[in-house]
């Protein structure tokens, strides 16, 4: 019956327009598509489909029939002389409930789809212009771009600010790096203005100091990337609690772990569309509150479609920011041109399941590019038409509160690391990327030295140098295909005196803890920075190879083959200074001794072989631990080139002869590696160091560690705790290569090995895989490939690194695995103790004691006021653990420092916790 009335109602339809026969039509056929959207029509919402002209235009118009929903209409389409190639047809009847079939007659022409129903939608627009730190252009010249956009932001906002609501304009800086230059460059007059708008909320603040590999980030780094913009919002009286991260995929879940400490609570992740992103995409639009390893903060996240969308609809018409000089602001004079109709129509259409009614895009029109200044106007003009989807210019804090506000309690709870894709640029600046890592630890060495002394530093530089080494931008976009370029050139020393700067300065902030006026001759003081009792060697420049502690003992030492003086310090109390002196004389020999004899070193607790034909390690053992050798018939510390061993044959030689230090040299061309063991101390010392010729090609160095260790299950460093691989990673996360904080672990139920590395954060676990062969699961392996440079990408890498680049390891057979004491054995790596020329009084120590078990601090720092001490802590264990201060009054804090809640002299931190703490004298 319906059927026979659909006939009827096609016959009247052709009856009626039987005049349009003899007029011209270049079209031959008509289509019409359903969409999410809903047209303000007649005063109210009205479902829209798409009738789509095939073949050519409609310029003559006419009437379109329309049945649907139980319902008839008929919607006149007036002449073009233009042509039109699409007419947007609103629908009679309610909000349908079901799927239900439209039908449409326009002369000779019908056409019908199913329409499902659709709900209504706010769809937020956050504007920003992506921030890389070059890749587009010199250093230089992007933050100008940036910087200005925040001068005509203001102007929109404030020629905006009576429209309505939705449509006003609202600017988001993305990184702190802009505001902070654009602070220190500007007038009073600009700063007031500028803290006005950030109230007025024209323009929105993210902590992020850039869009940075937060997976490469130290602990301390990763709390220095907010506290910048935290302290400057700070002071205004203004909050920051959003993280905006533009193009990178992946993040690390040390971000869920100091919410606390940093109060950032919202993270918004916007990324690459497509270049080497993995399956990361598969987490656009599924919101989460990221729970961190403890269980007890959460950070809620959202990434959204990816941030080039305003790029590929409109920037890519307008003029080429890449290419043009100085670029401004373009008015093309028609807002709503290639803006978002179809586009957000298809996208939204997509989100079946979809549980929410909100979901952001982000509009840049290109990487450092000027603002879009039309986007208010083409927001007001697209509201006026649709009733839905609704669009809202936005802020991160803005879209965070309205969702939060509307779907706390529905939304899901995850845990796990995000692993990141990009973080291989390290391998691209491998020698700079070690400085900065050696910087970042010296850092917080220095700052540990002047806790101990009760001295003052300043570090806030050295940390955003830090900071920003590790901002994704490693190069620029032209870096691979022309590296002579000049700005190629000139961006990337731009970049690299983040971390030759980093290195300097942390250099002479560690001689400046150590070093008072008053210089004691022939004597040496060593600093433990960490919280746990530990032995440990020094080497010094000194005269004399008797060396003797305070009680007048002889100490073991042992002259260098490079003229230093070593000597071996024992059971050295935490946080602590010890005085040695040296004296002429014999060196003394202590109980233990390092020997080395036909390629084997021993040291009373390992026993090391090398192939006298490769030099690599094929027997590591160590007594008391099953008595068997842990490396694979292939050996361990195998130099790659390409997946080739391309050294040539070995050349071994003995450096150190021993009894305290003993060490074979092996060398091979352009490559020498050192294997070292030290009398008396539990682990093995590799000194791997490469000439590095220039590259002709893609190129991929590695050193490789085949462990001999059935059912091993590998765990690593993150920044503010340790994971599981695979066990602890989210799904779609990078699992092609992983980036550790400080060390890689390989155990079984009963053994195991640690292997520490301050210099090469890379990994692989088993056999890499060809670029763009994503892993979706990491199968576990005893097969571990520390990555130590590459050029593989087509952009942003650095094609050549010359030169001499070294990489040291540290290798430690344990029992069966224990995460706090593999955590200390990577804190004993990254900062060793530190022997300095004596000054100062004998004996200088904390004003109070730290007791835990499976605690472990950090950092630790004197306060901003000088009127106490500041430190990280994090429990390592499954399980809760007490922590005793024995004096003082001790306060939970935060990157503010300031006193949030008192805590008693012994006060717990759950298992995998963080806490932030001061002890005030």
């Amino acid at each position: 019956m319906f059927v026979h009335m659909y006939t009827r109602f096609l016959l009247l339809a052709t009856l009626a327009c039987s005049t349009l026969h003899a007029q011209r039509k270049t079209y031959t056929s008509v289509a019409v598509k359903p969409t999410v959207a809903y047209l303000n029509y007649h005063g109210h919402a009205a479902r829209m489909a798409r009738l789509e002209f095939h073949e050519g235009k409609c310029y003559e118009g006419g009437n379109v029939y329309i049945q649907f929903n139980q319902k008839r209409d008929t919607i006149h389409i007036a002449p073009d002389t233009a042509g039109i190639s699409v007419f947007e047809l609103p629908l009679p009847g309610d909000e349908i409930t079901r799927e239900t079939q439209l039908y449409v007659a326009l002369g000779d022409y019908h056409a019908s789809c199913i329409v499902a129903p659709a709900k209504q939608w706010k769809v937020y627009i956050l504007p920003h212009s992506h921030v890389d730190v070059g890749y587009t252009d010199v250093q230089e010249k992007v933050l100008r771009i940036h910087m200005n956009n925040i001068d005509e932001a203001i102007k929109i906002a404030e020629r905006t600010q009576n429209y309505p609501a939705e449509a006003r304009f609202k600017w988001n800086t993305e990184a702190i790096w802009v505001v902070d230059h654009y602070l220190s460059a500007a007038s009073e007059t600009q700063r007031n203005r500028f803290w006005n708008a950030v109230k007025k909320g024209w323009i929105n603040l993210d902590a992020a100091y850039g869009n940075v590999n937060t997976s490469a980030t130290s602990s301390m780094q990763l709390m220095h990337m907010f506290s910048k913009g935290i302290k400057l919002a700070h002071e205004q009286g203004i909050d920051i609690h959003t993280l905006f991260q533009g193009d990178v995929p992946g993040a690390s879940w040390g971000l869920a772990a100091q919410t606390a400490v940093t109060g950032i609570r919202y993270f918004l992740g916007a990324p690459n569309a497509g270049d080497r992103i993995g399956n990361s995409y598969l987490w656009r639009d599924r919101p989460f509150y990221w729970v961190s390893p403890s269980g007890k903060e959460k950070l809620l996240f959202w990434q959204c479609a990816p941030y080039s969308i305003g790029y590929t609809l409109k920037g890519s018409k307008i003029p080429n920011f890449f290419t043009v000089e100085d670029p401004v602001p373009f008015y093309t004079g028609h807002p709503s041109d290639n803006f978002l109709n179809p586009y957000l129509f298809e996208y939204l259409d997509k989100l079946k399941g979809f549980p929410y009614n909100m979901t952001l895009l982000t509009w840049a029109m290109s990487d450092n590019a000027p603002i879009d200044p039309e986007l208010p106007d083409a927001v007001k003009a697209w509201n006026e038409r649709y009733a839905s989807p609704k669009l809202i210019i936005t802020s991160t804090a803005q879209f965070f509160h309205d969702v939060e506000a509307a779907y706390k309690n529905q939304l899901p709870e995850i845990s796990g690391d995000y692993t990141e894709y990009w973080t291989d640029g390290i391998g691209s600046g491998a020698k700079e990327a070690a400085l900065t890592r050696n910087a970042a630890d010296r850092l917080q060495t220095a700052t540990a030295i002047s806790t101990i002394r009760g001295k003052q530093i300043e570090t806030d530089n050295v940390w955003t140098d830090l900071v920003m080494f590790n901002e994704h931008t490693w190069g620029a976009w032209n870096s691979i295909s022309a590296p002579a370029d000049q700005k190629v050139i000139s961006e990337w020393n731009y970049k690299q005196a983040f971390a030759l700067r980093a290195d300097s300065a942390s250099k002479a902030l560690l001689q400046q803890s150590t070093h008072d006026e008053n210089i004691l001759q022939n004597a040496i003081d060593v600093y433990n920075t960490l919280s746990v009792t530990r032995d440990g060697w020094v080497r010094v420049t000194a005269v004399g190879d008797l060396v003797k502690d305070a009680s007048g003992n002889a100490v073991p030492s042992q002259r260098l083959s490079n003229g230093e003086l070593a000597f071996l310090v024992k059971n050295q109390a935490p946080f602590s200074k010890q005085r040695f002196t040296i004296q002429r004389g014999k060196p003394a020999s202590g109980k233990e001794l390092a020997t080395v004899e036909n390629n084997i070193i021993k040291n009373g607790i390992y026993t090391i072989e090398l192939d006298a034909t490769t030099g690599n390690i094929i027997r590591l053992e160590k007594e008391n631990i099953q008595n068997f050798n842990l490396a694979d018939s292939t050996g361990l510390n195998i130099y790659t080139f390409n997946d080739s061993l391309a050294a040539g044959p070995a050349h071994i030689t003995i450096k150190e002869k021993g009894p305290l230090v003993a060490s074979l040299l092996v060398t091979n061309n352009y490559l020498t590696r050192e294997i070292r063991l030290v009398a008396g101390l539990d682990k093995v010392e590799i000194i791997n160091t490469i000439d590095k010729q220039p590259a002709t090609g893609i190129e991929s160095i590695r050193f490789l560690f085949p462990f001999k260790l059935d059912q091993p299950q590998v765990r690593y460093n993150i920044p503010w705790g340790s994971i599981t691989a695979e066990a602890d990673q989210l799904p779609h996360a990078n699992r092609n290569w992983y980036t550790i904080q400080r060390w890689i672990d390989v155990s079984n139920h009963q053994t195991g090995i640690t292997l520490c590395s301050p210099d090469a954060p890379l990994f692989e676990i088993g056999k890499h895989n060809k670029d763009g062969d994503w892993k979706s699961y990491t199968e576990q392996s005893s097969y571990i490939a520390s990555w130590v440079m590459n050029n593989i990408w087509h952009t942003n890498f650095r094609k050549e690194q010359p030169g001499v680049a070294t990489f040291r390891y540290a290798l430690q057979v344990h029992g069966k695995y224990d995460p706090y004491t593999t955590n200390i054995a990577g804190l004993e790596e990254s900062q060793p103790l530190i022997a300095a020329p004596a000054s100062g009084a004998a004996k200088e120590q904390l004003f109070f004691r730290i007791k835990t078990g499976n605690v472990y601090v950090e950092n630790i720092n004197p306060s901003a006021d000088g009127r106490g001490v500041i430190m990280q802590l994090v429990n390592a264990a499954d399980k809760p653990d007490q922590v005793e201060i024995t004096s003082g009054s001790i306060w939970q804090t935060n990157v503010l420092e300031e006193n949030l809640q008192k805590l008693q002299n012994t006060f717990t931190i759950p298992a995998k916790g963080v806490m932030m703490v001061k002890i005030i004298k």
